[in-house]
């Protein structure tokens, strides 16, 4: 089974036992960058279990 992943999405990144719920802001390579409580990290893509959603975009004008 393969998880299709976009830009905003929404995953599920399980490490050590700990889930955690982040957005991805872009893809690379080996890994992707994701935003967690208003930080960004790097997280290879066999650590991320479930895409559960997608952030919808709003511009504010």
């Amino acid at each position: 089974m393969s998880l299709t992943l976009r830009n905003r999405n929404i995953v599920r990144v399980i490490d050590n036992g700990v889930v955690v719920n982040c957005t991805i802001i872009k893809m690379c390579y080996d890994y992707a960058v994701v935003k967690f409580r208003d930080k960004e990290y790097k997280v290879p893509y066999h650590l991320i279990d479930e895409v559960i959603g997608h952030e919808l975009l709003v511009e504010i004008a």
